[in-house]
């Protein structure tokens, strides 16, 4: 068995003919029924079987393949990281964003890193600040841009740096009773609140909680979401309230939420996150164009420069 059989498997798969998938390859369509009779042999079991509608997958060829598209993937990374050991340019950067800034912040990014493409291909996530901080420890990801966390919190083997800040409001529905007034609400009025929160022990979720403790008091928290469009949804649905950063909100539509200032206010440091070694020189110009880029948003009203 060997790779060539396997991307021949899962072009035929994908194009669900043989000549078309002969056709994408730049091959003839003899080679491709020849990889895959050799392969086929091999498993012994099909992948497939003809039609009257086309190439079809058998039960069995369709869990083989789904597992081969994973390993063709996982080989592909393999020899990208093989050439960034070698000192070349990566052919892909990869930046997790964290799912509570992640609207203001992607296209920010995107915007920064403009000059490499399609030079460089840019890969993204979005999900949990915990997850980002790992995988970015694991060097499954080249960056990740968070709320600053507690460096209790931080993996050992990454580095920080603050590129600016971000208000954190109260996001209410509209025929709720706080949504009546403009006032700032203080943060010692929610107690009593059903709120709905986003990863509570790390990040602002975490800050936010401290600030209450220290008062002596505590978050009624009735939901926890990975999310803040999930969140959002929530708060509409009448589940309860929710603090997040401006950015999340900033874009939506007015009549959908109300909008609250909190106090004291709260404006959280939002950091760049790469693992702690020396970066290839393409490496570096690829964390240059995004550090500027990230302070460029610094303009925007919900963001603040860092200290």
């Amino acid at each position: 068995m060997n790779d060539r059989q396997l991307r021949y498997a899962l072009s035929v798969w994908r194009e669900r003919s043989f000549s078309k998938a002969a056709e994408k390859l730049n091959v003839s369509q003899p080679s491709v029924s020849a990889q895959l009779h050799s392969l086929e042999g091999e498993l012994g079991f099909k992948l497939f079987r003809r039609t009257g509608r086309g190439v079809l997958v058998t039960h069995k060829g369709q869990t083989f393949l789904h597992r081969a598209s994973q390993v063709i993937d996982e080989f592909l990374d393999l020899s990208d990281r093989a050439r960034q050991l070698r000192g070349g340019p990566p052919v892909s950067f990869a930046i997790g964003f964290s799912s509570s800034v992640a609207q203001a912040m992607v296209p920010a990014a995107m915007t920064a890193l403009a000059p490499v493409l399609p030079r460089v291909r840019i890969e993204t996530i979005t999900c949990p600040t915990r997850r980002v901080l790992r995988f970015v420890s694991e060097e499954r990801l080249d960056a990740g841009i968070t709320i600053e966390a507690s460096p209790r919190d931080l993996p050992a083997n990454v580095r920080t740096e603050r590129f600016g800040s971000v208000a954190i409001v109260l996001v209410v529905a509209p025929k709720h009773r706080l949504a009546r007034s403009n006032a700032p609400v203080d943060l010692t009025r929610l107690v009593n609140e059903k709120l709905i929160v986003h990863e509570p022990d790390i990040g602002y979720g975490q800050q936010i909680q401290t600030l209450l403790a220290d008062r002596g008091l505590r978050l009624n928290v009735a939901a926890v979401a990975d999310n803040a469009e999930t969140i959002k949804l929530m708060v509409r649905s009448g589940v309860g309230l929710a603090l997040l950063p401006r950015s999340c909100v900033e874009e939506d539509n007015p009549a959908a939420f109300r909008v609250i200032p909190i106090l004291p206010q709260l404006e959280l440091p939002m950091t760049l996150v790469r693992a702690d070694r020396v970066p290839s020189p393409a490496e570096e110009r690829y964390f240059q164009l995004l550090r500027q880029g990230l302070s460029d948003v610094q303009s925007a009203r919900d963001l603040t420069p860092a200290i």
